[in-house]
């Protein structure tokens, strides 16, 4: 049985129509990265995608969870375009990804990582 909460409480819990959505992602490296590798990767990622997107990151080089920076949600586009640029560089294998996700309560509103 779904509870009868007031706007305001749902915009507090952050449920309903104020769920915020992201994502969690892992990466596979063709090689073992140094730190100064590793960095520089994230340097890189926080720079040419997750500010530009207005997203928000936790997490290393080898994976981490991203949502949206102010409230709301991580859109599937935004997803796509960090996928896409994760797969691009040339020390990554592999990326997987979980779908878009409750980012307060962790309930799946996608796929598994694919």
């Amino acid at each position: 049985m779904t509870k009868k909460r007031s706007r305001r409480l749902r915009k507090k819990l952050r449920v309903g129509e104020f769920q915020e959505l992201g994502f969690s992602w892992e990466a596979k490296f063709k090689s073992l990265l140094t730190p100064e590798q590793s960095e520089a990767l994230i340097d890189s990622l926080l720079s040419e995608v997750i500010e530009p997107e207005g997203l928000g990151f936790g997490g290393w080089a080898s994976g981490g969870f991203i949502v949206g920076f102010k409230r709301g949600s991580v859109s599937e586009s935004q997803r796509e375009t960090v996928l896409k640029w994760l797969r691009s560089r040339a020390e990554i294998d592999e990326v997987k990804a979980s779908g878009l996700v409750d980012a307060w309560y962790g309930e799946d509103k996608g796929e598994e990582l694919e």
